[in-house]
Formats: C-alpha cells, sequence, structure tokens
C-alpha cells in the first residue's frame, strides 16, 4: 500500500556544528516560526557530536533532528551533511522548496517564504535562488578563491592527488558549463532557497550525496552551484531591491534599522555589526518579534 507523504510548503533544514551556540539556535528556529505564514517543517543537520540538536527537540518538539555517525565538518562535508538532511525531506515529505539556513541566519519578516515559492513556480528552471549574482551593495560576489581553486582541482595535473574525486568534480564541471555555468559563481549558503524539483534531479543523479566529492577543497554552496548547473538547473536572485535576502559572509551588511526598513525577510550573518556583538543583534530583532505580537 502506498503511504502518502505529508505535504508542507517549506522545508526549513538548519545544519549545526560543534560550536553552535544552542540559545542562538532557538533564536533562530523561533524567528522563522514566528513570521512563517506557510505550513513548515523544520529539519536539523547535527554534526555537532554532542547532541545539540536533540537538546533544540526538548524545546521544539515538532522538529526533525539527523545526526552524522561521524564528524563531517566545513566545505565539502557540510555538503554531505546538508545532503543527509535534504534525502530525510525527500523520502519523508512532499514541499514546495527547501530553505537552507545557518544558525547565524535570522527571519525579520512576515511570510519570508512568499516569494521564493512564488520564484520556483513561475521558474522551475532555476533550482537554488538567494543572495546572487550580486552582495547586498550591488556588487559581484569576488569569486576569485572558488574560481582559482575550480581551476586547479580540475587541472589534469592535480589528478594524481586525489584522481576518483577531481576526475567527478571536473565531469561535473565540464556539465556545468554547458549548462551556462560561471567558473566561481553560486548562490550564497548562509541562506536560500532550493525547489523540491531540484533537490530531486539531484537524488535521481547519484548526487545527494555523491561521497567521494567530500575531500574537495570548495566551499559547499560552491559545489551545489555546480550540481545544480550540472543537472541543468539555473541559479536565481531572490536578493535585489524588493526581494527578502539581504545577506554578508561575516556579520550583517548594513545595520538591523537598515535592513528592518528596507523589508528584508532573511539575514545572515547575526555575528556583528559594527558595534553590536551577535546577542544585541538577536535582542534588537527579538524586540521587533515581542512588539508585533502586541
Amino acid at each position: 500500500m502506498r503511504i502518502l507523504k505529508q505535504f508542507f510548503d517549506i522545508v526549513v533544514v538548519m545544519p549545526i556544528g560543534p560550536g553552535c551556540i544552542p540559545e542562538f539556535i532557538a533564536d533562530s528556529i523561533d524567528s522563522f516560526i514566528h513570521y512563517s505564514r506557510s505550513d513548515h517543517k523544520i529539519i536539523l543537520a547535527d554534526d555537532s557530536q554532542k547532541g545539540t540538536g536533540l537538546l533544540i527537540k526538548e524545546q521544539f518538539p515538532q522538529i526533525d533532528v539527523i545526526t552524522t555517525a561521524r564528524p563531517m565538518g566545513k566545505l565539502c562535508g557540510l555538503y554531505i551533511t546538508l545532503c543527509a538532511a535534504f534525502n530525510h525531506a525527500l523520502q519523508h515529505y512532499r514541499f514546495r522548496a527547501v530553505l537552507r539556513m545557518d544558525t547565524d541566519a535570522l527571519i525579520i519578516g512576515n511570510a519570508p517564504e512568499e516569494e521564493a515559492l512564488q520564484f520556483f513556480k513561475d521558474d522551475p528552471g532555476t533550482g537554488i535562488a538567494g543572495q546572487y549574482p550580486l552582495d547586498y551593495h550591488g556588487n559581484l560576489w569576488d569569486t576569485s578563491w572558488p574560481r582559482s581553486q575550480l581551476l586547479r582541482l580540475t587541472g589534469s595535473h592535480h589528478f594524481f592527488e586525489r584522481p576518483m574525486a577531481h576526475w567527478s568534480l571536473r565531469k561535473l564541471y565540464k556539465s556545468a558549463l554547458r549548462n551556462g555555468y560561471k567558473t566561481g559563481e553560486s548562490v550564497f549558503g548562509g541562506a536560500c532557497f532550493i525547489s523540491e524539483q531540484c533537490l530531486k534531479k539531484l537524488y535521481q543523479y547519484g548526487l545527494l550525496p555523491k561521497k567521494g566529492l567530500r575531500i574537495i577543497d570548495l566551499e559547499e554552496d560552491h559545489l551545489f552551484a555546480i550540481l545544480a548547473r550540472a543537472t541543468g538547473f539555473r541559479l536565481g536572485d531572490l536578493s535585489s531591491q524588493g526581494l527578502p535576502l539581504g545577506c554578508a559572509w561575516k556579520g550583517l551588511p548594513a545595520s538591523p534599522e537598515e535592513l528592518y526598513s528596507k523589508g528584508k525577510k532573511i539575514i545572515h550573518s547575526t555575528r556583528f555589526w559594527q558595534h553590536m556583538n551577535e546577542n544585541d543583534i538577536r535582542a534588537w530583532f527579538r524586540n521587533k518579534r515581542e512588539r508585533n505580537n502586541n
């Protein structure tokens, strides 16, 4: 007998590492629950190796926790961790899109999923969307590091170090190039949306995960961009004027006041802004949530 999967508009996947602070994880989850206007499921991809995910589940019993058997770490180890959560979502649920967000991403506006769900409905050929191709200030992302890494890793002289992994990467890279990939480009991974169709296609191609890619010396969002392009999907913008994402790699891209007044809904990173630390930033936005309740 066929079992019908529960449907959610949006699935949130949040990876947790050993340095993640439980109070901040809970605050980010609370921010999504407060502002979301869609049926949703939250999945924690726990690579903390100390039970942080299960600790958070005591506070939010409705969430799912996927725990890695051994430390995966960052770079493409994070790709493996995320794939475990994406696979869990595909196996257990039906959904329209995934919001992948780090623990230092925060939701600050109503219906943060709304534009992404409409975007994928209107343009099913886009697989990943977010802060792309420009940064918050309208400048092209600096892709010099991933570009140089890719050219080095896919060069024939490099195969002798890790031949199977680099040969796999080379084939995927060449396929991505044929589909319009620009070497080094990616959608910023700290907070981004991925369509269900894109994840299904990655699964069908054996890329969710392709375990040998774990040792590749790239950031996971660089790798996911290649995989999406290699399987025929485009990358999309959900960050330019009037769109919900406002992200930077380290710290906030602008002051909390500016991000809030501009109507941004998803921000990264809460670690700092000028004189403000993470506690200050989270308290500022938590006050907005509490006032929104009254």
